[in-house]
């Protein structure tokens, strides 16, 4: 008997003592399930999913649907103008899914899903080696930094692209070797929940060139070529969460930078869109204001 009442008096000190440990931590079992949630949306971040379509000529009539179903209307018109004489279409869709669309992205191969840290890293079609198809990348993107995306990566290079521009009222022309269309995409979340996307054409060109650059306090060696970047077409379109920005050329022969960044007609003809969508936008903290996502 003296026996079982030690036993009963050591077990009942056991599960009190554990009972005061849960009561001190009631969420030490689920600590772990807060904090990746917590870690992968910081303040003032904007979460991004990009497609790089791949199409074929017999595609075209498609393509033009979806420029039909496409507002082009939301940028200033003389934005629109200027992209368009260099051979740029640019639009906005809703959270309204296009037909059109649809169709392109659903033949997608697998996506990326990472976090985006500067300039440092790139990202293109090269691994759509289908004769259509698409690629997806998901990128949470910090103000100041911008993803650039390659719809044609370097081994597509035009071997020569003419442009002309013009200069005090004068038409001149310039030449640029191994001409590679870039286009830089940065983000800034808006309080209200929106974001603003960025977009900004640049041509890679000609041999590297050994520079220094600054990234996180660190000074690295970069090479990198020359960029002739296009500030006058530079985009920057308010979208809602669920909303796209699709971004292609008006025609494979046009005479502007477009068919640098979008066709390729040499040897078999190649035709690409950019679409992206915005997924969430976190405002900074303190402005009262929670991450917004569409469902």
């Amino acid at each position: 008997m003296h026996t079982k009442l030690v036993f009963w008096l050591i077990l009942a000190g056991i599960c009190a003592n554990l009972s005061c440990n849960v009561l001190k931590n009631p969420l030490s079992g689920h600590s772990g399930a807060h904090t990746p949630v917590e870690a992968a949306h910081p303040p003032n971040t904007v979460t991004v999913e990009i497609y790089i379509v791949r199409l074929s000529p017999y595609q075209n009539e498609l393509v033009q649907q979806l420029w039909r179903e496409t507002n082009e209307q939301s940028l200033p018109v003389q934005l629109r103008r200027e992209l368009y004489a260099q051979g740029f279409r640019v639009g906005t869709l809703s959270h309204l899914m296009s037909p059109v669309l649809e169709q392109f992205i659903n033949v997608s191969s697998e996506g990326v899903s990472d976090i985006f840290s500067g300039e440092l890293q790139e990202f293109s079609a090269a691994d759509v080696t289908r004769e259509t198809g698409a690629t997806r990348h998901t990128r949470q993107l910090l103000p100041g930094m911008r993803a650039v995306l390659k719809p044609f990566n370097d081994h597509n290079a035009l071997p020569e692209l003419f442009l002309f521009r013009q200069e005090n009222g004068k038409m001149h022309g310039e030449t640029y070797m191994g001409a590679l269309g870039v286009l830089l995409v940065g983000a800034e979340a808006n309080p209200d929940g929106s974001a603003q996307i960025q977009i900004l054409p640049v041509i890679d060109h000609g041999t590297p060139v050994l520079r220094l650059q600054s990234v996180a306090g660190m000074v690295i060696q970069d090479a990198s070529r020359p960029r002739h970047i296009f500030e006058t077409l530079a985009v920057s379109q308010r979208l809602l969460p669920g909303h796209w920005i699709i971004m292609g050329t008006t025609t494979l022969d046009s005479a502007g930078a477009g068919k640098a960044f979008f066709a390729r007609t040499d040897s078999v003809l190649e035709q690409r869109i950019v679409a992206i969508r915005l997924v969430r936008s976190t405002p900074a903290a303190g402005n009262g204001n929670t991450s917004v996502t569409l469902p």
